[in-house]
């Protein structure tokens, strides 16, 4: 044997490829229906027998490789699966799943030497086959590099170049199932001893690279080079595509993998991890989730912000160690983004500007609320070293200059900072990005707890609403977690502070930073009432036959919060102070819209104070007025309307012996608004002139002869003087009232018609 088949002849893939044909990756029921062993041969059983014999000590050596690379993994930033870079066999690595475009080594499934370049070189090929990917086909293959050079491959498997007729190689995308083995033409040997046609590696992005050993050693000479592949990965599913989902168009279904396309998104991989892949009715990668467990939109609101952001995602994960969750918060981290649970669905929030939806106040809240004031100084970062996967550095995780916060340093009187390994993410300026939104978040306030009335139950995580606690400035917080409980009408939201700031400073649009968000003092002030709030006029009130002077106050109690409106008067003194020589007339509910001061003297000018209470704490004035103040006076007769404030011209229409009145609105001359119904009258007398009144008391219309009491009473208001027309037609030889109000035929018109 020579002394590169003695380096290279050890058949590595797993111990399970003793038993099942082609170890971790078919035991794991990854494999697809092509991939089967024939127990029938005898040169099939021989194959069996000596991967069983040398099992065990490619175990040792690959369980020596993974525990280096499960110690020094750092948990849980990246993936627990090893270096997507290094070319090992590990029997004990989960099947990888490439994304994106990125570049790997694969992890090897099969080594082992061969005879031969021809039929005097025993041993003089070293066969080897990787695998990239699970859950094929991959997108394609884009170039692949030994030791860093670059090399080409012609049609039939040879390279281009200097390496002609001593390195071989093909590809597979990964179909489901592939139509035939791996396989390529090395010298007289058509294909490694021991790999079938029975080997398809159906549903497995892979290739097999054979190596010819150089007898005059100007070639490999420190064993086997270190290959890279550079690939463009799996497929995903883009709601965006798909016409059956709200404002999707195209041919995209999250049911038939056949329809989906590349993409290197955060969102739209870490949506199709959700969904899960399959093949052969099996889910061989992700959650496997049911589509309707999935809240979709937050997956495509994501999309959208990353695309528009240029935030792509690229890389490799494992389907162990790596936990299924792990590696959707790892997907979702290269967007900035997170997984949320609600209820029993899977959601994601992505960092991105956001409106307030609703305002959470005092009355919402059913229980004890808590929210811590700031973050502890321990946990709040200003400084991150930022760790990506560069291709410049042949696609390595390398740390980037550390991102620092000045204005962060100076507050907390020391650097503090952390590394975060970002690992599927490849621009170094996306991870700077990642890392400016890291230490902004470390530094919003919370968590807060926060039970509530059952009306907030349609609010999810990632969601943003206000607080406005009694004690608590208002405060925009993000809602991170929903809980419901079943036996108590209460619904709980956990959050954390939402600062705007953050991410023109973390998008780069600006170069100062938020200041760290604190809970605001609370400030107890309650503002004057808006100037067009209330209106004061001077009146003189009648009842019961006698009249008095008065004040009064109208309008509307805007401020939700008030418990209370306070007023005062003062007799109008130019110069007064704001405070002095108020007169308190009474506390009266929020509900109020009308306040009448009597206490006053006639024709004089008085000014009003209308102040609103919250929570016992009195606001400030609002001072109106001056007002002229009434006068005494004896029973006045029936009020008057007036006409220029009527809604409709002519309401009243006569006719032979009935009276018909339309409903309109209108001032009568104590300034009061009246609104009059419609009503008709009839059995009246031909020929003969009435007044219609309407009753204050009674909220009925009268009608009498002019001659009659009513139009001397205060508790009438003069409505119409009308005539009831002749059995011809015509009407008494008094002056003709206008048309419409006297007969005539007018129709009734509103005052813009007029």
């Amino acid at each position: 044997m020579s002394k590169f088949a003695a380096k290279a002849a050890l058949l590595v893939g797993a111990v399970a490829l003793a038993a099942t044909g082609f170890g971790a990756v078919a035991s794991a029921g990854l494999l697809g229906a092509g991939f089967t062993v024939s127990a029938a041969t005898a040169a099939t059983a021989s194959l069996l027998a000596t991967v069983s014999t040398i099992a065990t000590i490619a175990s040792v050596a690959a369980g020596a490789l993974s525990l280096a690379s499960a110690l020094t993994a750092k948990k849980p930033d990246g993936t627990a699966g090893g270096s997507q870079t290094e070319f090992t066999a590990d029997p004990n690595a989960g099947v990888p799943y490439l994304m994106g475009r990125t570049g790997t080594a694969g992890n090897i499934v099969f080594r082992r030497a061969s005879d031969g370049w021809s039929a005097n070189t025993p041993n003089d090929l070293q066969d080897l086959v990787t695998i990239f990917s699970g859950a094929g086909p991959i997108d394609g293959y884009e170039r692949f590099t030994s030791d860093k050079g670059t090399i080409s491959f012609d049609g039939a498997g040879n390279a281009i170049g200097d390496f002609r007729d001593k390195m071989f190689q093909r590809t597979q995308r990964g179909l489901c199932p592939e139509s035939a083995s791996l396989t390529v033409q090395a010298g007289s040997s058509a294909r490694p001893n021991g790999w079938t046609t029975a080997h398809k590696l159906s549903g497995l992005a892979a290739a097999i690279w054979r190596l010819r050993y150089d007898s005059k050693q100007r070639f490999f000479q420190n064993g086997v080079p270190a290959p890279l592949w550079i690939i463009r990965g799996v497929l995903t599913y883009d709601p965006r595509l798909d016409s059956t989902y709200p404002g999707g168009s195209g041919s995209h279904r999250h049911d038939n993998e056949a329809t989906w396309t590349w993409s290197e998104n955060p969102y739209l991989h870490a949506l199709t991890w959700c969904i899960g892949r399959h093949q052969n009715g099996k889910r061989v990668m992700g959650l496997g989730a049911a589509i309707d467990s999935i809240i979709v939109s937050d997956f495509v609101e994501g999309a959208n912000i990353a695309d528009a952001n240029g935030w792509k995602l690229g890389g490799v994960v494992y389907s162990r160690p790596d936990t299924k969750w792990n590696v959707l918060k790892q997907m979702l981290q290269a967007g900035a983004g997170e997984p949320l649970k609600t209820g029993a669905r899977i959601g994601c929030m992505v960092n991105a500007p956001r409106v307030s939806l609703a305002t959470i106040t005092e009355a919402d809240i059913i229980g004890d609320s808590k929210l811590a004031a700031m973050q502890p100084i321990r946990s709040r970062i200003n400084t991150i070293i930022p760790r990506y996967r560069s291709e410049t550095h042949q696609w390595e995780m390398v740390p980037a200059a550390p991102i620092r916060v000045p204005e962060h340093i100076t507050e907390d009187g020391d650097e503090r900072s952390k590394e975060i390994t970002y690992s599927l993410v490849q621009d170094v300026e996306q991870a700077a990005t990642l890392a400016r939104y890291d230490i902004e978040n470390t530094r919003e306030l919370g968590p807060g707890t926060f039970p509530l009335l059952p009306k907030w139950i349609n609010y999810k995580g990632g969601d943003c609403v206000t607080i406005q606690r009694g004690d608590l400035a208002p405060l925009k917080v993000l809602i991170l977690r929903r809980t419901i409980e079943p036996s108590t009408p209460k619904v709980t939201f956990e959050v954390r502070s939402e600062t705007d700031g953050k991410h023109a400073f973390a998008l780069g649009q600006t170069t100062s930073p938020p200041p760290t968000a604190s809970v605001g003092a609370y400030d107890p002030s309650v503002a004057a009432p808006a100037s067009t709030d209330w209106t004061v006029s001077g009146v003189t009130l009648n009842a019961n036959g006698v009249s008095i002077p008065a004040i009064v106050a109208e309008g509307l109690v805007a401020l939700a919060t008030a418990d209370a409106v306070i007023f005062d008067y003062r007799p109008y003194v130019a110069g007064t102070a704001a405070q002095d020589g108020w007169i308190g007339a009474g506390i009266d509910a929020p509900t109020i819209n009308r306040k009448e001061f009597t206490g006053v003297t006639p024709g004089t000018q008085y000014e009003v104070s209308i102040r609103y209470r919250v929570r016992g704490v009195i606001g400030d004035r609002r001072i109106l007025g001056p007002a002229t103040a009434g006068s005494f006076g004896a029973s006045r007769a029936a009020y008057q309307i007036i006409g220029a404030t009527q809604s409709i011209i002519y309401p009243v229409t006569s006719f032979n012996t009935s009276i018909q009145i339309v409903a309109f609105e209108a001032n009568i001359d104590d300034g009061r608004r009246i609104s009059f119904p419609s009503a008709t009258i009839s059995g009246l007398t031909a020929s003969t002139g009435y007044v219609v009144l309407w009753s204050l008391a009674s909220q009925s219309y009268i009608v009498e002869l002019p001659s009659g009491t009513g139009i001397l009473s205060s508790d009438n208001v003069i409505v119409r003087y009308v005539s009831t027309s002749a059995e011809d037609g015509t009407y008494p030889s008094s002056p003709t009232p206008p048309g419409g109000d006297g007969g005539g035929g007018y129709t009734p018109r509103t005052l813009p018609d007029a």
